[in-house]
């Protein structure tokens, strides 16, 4: 008999817990670069573009084996083509989990 208003009593502290913990004015915090680690070291990059629409992505090469893009939108696919300093050329696309912020 009092197991019901006890666990009525038990969730409505439940639900009041999980809504006093939301932050509803939360935003991602923005960068001005974000940056991919590569393998070996790059002589070249031909292409940086965003894979879904393919519109171009300024970057630049880094001299610790890193592409930094300035204009990169967070969330998004790229693909890429390189020239690495051996001379092989490769062609790939990163997601954004392989895309990281710069911080300094």
């Amino acid at each position: 008999m009092f197991r019901f208003p006890l666990i009525l009593v038990f969730s409505l502290m439940m639900t009041a817990a999980c809504f006093a913990q939301t932050d509803s004015s939360w935003t991602a915090p923005r960068f001005d670069s974000y940056q991919i680690y590569l393998k070996k070291p790059v002589k070249e990059i031909r292409e940086i573009q965003y894979h879904k629409d393919c519109t171009p992505i300024k970057g630049r090469i880094s001299e610790e084996r890193k592409i930094i893009m300035e204009n990169y939108e967070p969330g998004n696919k790229v693909y890429i083509q390189l020239i690495y300093t051996d001379g092989t050329e490769e062609e790939f696309v990163r997601s954004p989990c392989y895309i990281d912020p710069v911080i300094l």
